[in-house]
């Protein structure tokens, strides 16, 4: 229910009103001293140089994270109280400030945490490369006896495949002599085949034309025979032919 300070007795209202405000302060002060307390238990928790390890430094940054909420909080609630409040804009820079005061070793506290998990997380790095150079090292012989291994390995593959390449062209070559003398032998045996049955040929013809020679030397003999039967058979038959008389010797003068 509202109050009417209207209807009430000046010196009533007075009362209620400074009642009013008092509480509203009180409650604000009360807000504001929570926060700081839990600011101090947390810095006297974590002294300056105390956070050595990361698993306090992962602590501290938690509870940290855990008490910007809370002061956050109480600011809150704080600048809405002082809405309800006769001075607004003194009472909310008194919040402004006890959140800058109650953030402030919070602040402390992380940026320390903080700078100690960046400088451990460097260590660790500088050590995983330590390591990754020790492992290197201690496989470098290894390595080189690989390397060298693959080396000749590749060299002597490199060398079998020039001796076949060099073989393959020694077996072109011989198989082009090979080539070339058979072609050169089937050449010689092809021309000696050619000029046999060219002789063969000739010899076939010289045998024809002496045969027809021949028969014609036959035949013209055959017809000289035949001439001379028949001359002789006519001389047979005819008649004897009278015999010249015998001339007188010329009478002298």
């Amino acid at each position: 229910m509202a109050l009417n300070l209207n209807r009430m007795p000046t010196s009533l209202a007075g009362r209620l009103l400074w009642r009013w405000l008092a509480g509203g302060l009180l409650t604000l002060f009360v807000s504001g001293v929570v926060a700081q307390d839990a600011s101090s238990t947390l810095s006297e928790r974590y002294p300056a140089g105390s956070i050595a390890t990361v698993e306090a430094a992962a602590s501290a940054q938690q509870q940290a994270a855990s008490e910007d909420a809370r002061i956050e909080q109480a600011y809150a609630q704080e600048e809405q109280a002082c809405g309800k409040a006769f001075f607004v804009n003194a009472c909310r820079d008194k919040a402004k400030e006890r959140r800058r005061a109650a953030l402030e070793p919070v602040r402390r506290i992380r940026i320390e945490a903080d700078t100690l998990m960046r400088r451990m997380r460097v260590v660790d790095r500088d050590k995983a490369l330590a390591d990754r150079q020790m492992e290197r090292a201690a496989e470098a012989p290894g390595i080189e006896q690989n390397a060298q291994k693959k080396a000749q390995e590749i060299a002597q593959k490199q060398a079998r495949n020039t001796e076949k390449e060099q073989q393959r062209v020694q077996n072109e070559q011989l198989h082009a002599q090979d080539a070339g003398q058979r072609t050169a032998s089937s050449r010689t045996r092809q021309q000696r085949l050619q000029a046999g049955v060219a002789a063969d040929a000739q010899k076939r013809a010289d045998n024809v034309a002496a045969y027809d020679r021949k028969i014609r030397e036959a035949q013209a003999h055959q017809r000289d025979l035949a001439a001379r039967k028949a001359e002789k058979d006519r001389n047979r038959k005819a008649p004897p032919s009278p015999e010249p008389a015998l001339a007188t010797p010329a009478s002298k003068p």
